[in-house]
């Protein structure tokens, strides 16, 4: 995905990337070495500059990109 494309931050890909992938809010936490509110923070604000309303609609994003 491209960051430009959605304006996202370089911590909203990371986090992005990861869901992707399958991860849980929790593994990304632990992961990013984050609280797993600030996690669903970021994936609320990923949601919303991709227009996405689920995982699944991001991850047909994803692959298009």
């Amino acid at each position: 995905m491209k960051s430009d494309e959605f304006k996202l931050s370089n911590r909203e890909i990371e986090v992005c990337n990861l869901l992707i992938t399958g991860a849980s809010t929790t593994d990304i936490a632990k992961v990013l070495n984050l609280k797993c509110n600030t996690v669903s923070t970021i994936k609320k604000s990923i949601f919303k500059k991709t227009n996405s309303i689920n995982l699944i609609e991001l991850y047909e994003l994803y692959k298009k990109a």
